[in-house]
């Protein structure tokens, strides 16, 4: 894999389990990119589809792009650990997350090495994205903050940060060894980052350069009420750990989140989350379900909880 030296050269890491239903359009969005002096690190991190042999194939017609590695054993941590295992083999300046079911616009990892190049004291760079569906239908978008201030304002009441658009600094990353912290399994992404905010600048850029890919089966989108949970022990640990400074209206913001995931059923929460975020509005009747969750609330005397709920209904129904 040869090196320019005119453009740095990029570790695009690719963690794979079971993605065989949507590797190859993932693996051919990198193939795509205009920016080309990179090395496609695929970590199957023990796949029992066939998730390998498309793996394989793609690295026997392209050898000189794509490195292709399958771990002993299942590391179980959401792509992670996959990333882990190989983070010390990597060669690049800059490290770009792609995850194997989502599609990479073919400019993104030119403009996010642009930007990177341009400001030096920028630690982690993501993107928009365009939230598609299984078959590849577009369902919506996600927006994230674009500059650092804004960012860092988010971080204490959503994580602000579209994972798998993700390119980092190697050089500002404190550990050498690895890149994510191995304590809270799929949110350790988020605690990860929350460190990195001590180290350098974060930035989105603007437009969309992901098209991220909701499913169903989404490891980031399961058990959302642990993941809901995991999420305040760290912004905890950002204050007293990171030094991280929450506002005021973030502490509040996170105050009022409480509750309603608490309260809310586990099959709500995500399409709460869906609506908070803008990202795609929920396939259900939510009309009948608020009413049945209205009637179990008036018995329980709930009634501040009420008002969340009608409030939030009213909310939506307005949005239509």
């Amino acid at each position: 894999m040869k090196k320019s030296e005119n453009q740095p050269f990029v570790s695009i890491v690719m963690p794979v389990y079971n993605a065989g239903l949507f590797l190859a359009c993932s693996i051919e969005s990198i193939l795509k990119q205009t920016y080309s002096n990179y090395e496609l690190v695929i970590v199957d991190d023990v796949s029992t589809d066939n998730s390998w042999e498309i793996i394989q194939s793609y690295q026997k017609q392209h050898p000189d792009k794509i490195r292709a590695i399958r771990l002993k054993e299942n590391t179980n941590a959401a792509g992670n650990g996959g990333v882990n295992a190989v983070y010390q083999s990597l060669k690049g300046e800059f490290v770009a997350r792609m995850d194997a079911d989502d599609i990479a616009h073919q400019e993104r990892i030119k403009e996010q090495v642009k930007y990177l190049v341009n400001h030096p004291d920028t630690i982690l760079v993501g993107t928009q994205g365009i939230t598609i569906d299984a078959k590849g239908n577009i369902t919506g978008k996600k927006t994230e903050p674009v500059k650092h201030n804004d960012i860092y304002k988010e971080f204490f009441v959503f994580h602000p940060i579209l994972h798998p658009s993700v390119m980092i600094r190697k050089s500002l990353v404190p550990q050498k060894t690895y890149l994510y912290e191995n304590k809270y399994g799929i949110n350790d992404d988020y605690y990860t980052f929350f460190k990195f905010l001590q180290y350098g600048k974060f930035y989105n850029l603007p437009k969309p350069y992901l098209y991220y890919r909701i499913h169903g089966k989404n490891f980031s989108l399961q058990n959302p009420k642990q993941k809901f949970i995991n999420s305040i022990k760290i912004r905890v640990l950002a204050i007293t750990e990171f030094h991280y400074i929450p506002s005021v209206k973030s502490i509040i913001l996170m105050a009022f989140q409480i509750p309603i995931v608490l309260l809310l059923p586990e099959s709500w929460i995500l399409p709460v989350y869906y609506f908070a975020k803008g990202i795609t509005r929920p396939k259900f009747s939510w009309k009948k379900k608020i009413a049945l969750q209205l009637d179990k609330l008036k018995q329980q005397s709930y009634n501040s909880k009420l008002k969340v709920i009608k409030n939030f209904y009213h909310s939506y129904e307005q949005s239509k």
